[in-house]
């Protein structure tokens, strides 16, 4: 009896152990199921976006959230608070590119604006004897700017906070 007891405790816990080892070696692959989309690839259960897209499964045009007026103003260290509307426009052909219209208040300057994040961007410009250069943001529903400007020979720094209208 004694014998056949050993048998059965070593098959039980034989039987327990290759289970344990095949369990935990069974590597799950958590990208099965995922479908990451405009580019975007799987690691480990979770979608890594291209530039210019976010969301869980990469769904989402990141500039979709820049594009609208921003009614606001500026304060530069050399010319004072000025109130304009700043809009945006979709670059076609390029998802990480959009431009920036009426720059320093002005119908004619414009900014051509590349995403570094899924909220911010850089920017440059120019127009005759002005250039512009900075970073943007947007978060909810507000826009800040903080620029250089240099006109001729005079330099100063502004920046804009505008609310979308």
């Amino acid at each position: 009896m004694k014998v056949l007891r050993s048998i059965i405790i070593t098959a039980i816990v034989s039987i327990g152990a290759i289970g344990a080892v095949t369990y935990t070696a069974c590597n799950k692959d958590k990208c099965n199921n995922v479908a990451c989309l405009n580019g975007g690839a799987c690691d480990d259960g979770v979608c890594t976006c291209t530039a210019g897209f976010e969301g869980a499964r990469c769904e989402t045009e990141s500039r979709g959230k820049f594009i609208a007026n921003f009614n606001g103003g500026d304060s530069c260290s050399t010319t004072g608070d000025h109130q304009y509307n700043i809009y945006f426009l979709r670059t076609v052909g390029n998802k990480t590119q959009m431009t920036m219209m009426n720059m320093l208040n002005n119908v004619n300057d414009s900014a051509i604006c590349t995403l570094v994040g899924t909220d911010t961007f850089t920017f440059n410009g120019s127009n005759n004897s002005v250039t512009y250069r900075g970073t943007g943001k947007v978060s909810n529903d507000s826009l800040w700017l903080k620029y250089h400007v240099q006109y001729d020979t005079i330099n100063y720094d502004c920046k804009y906070f505008g609310i979308r209208y």
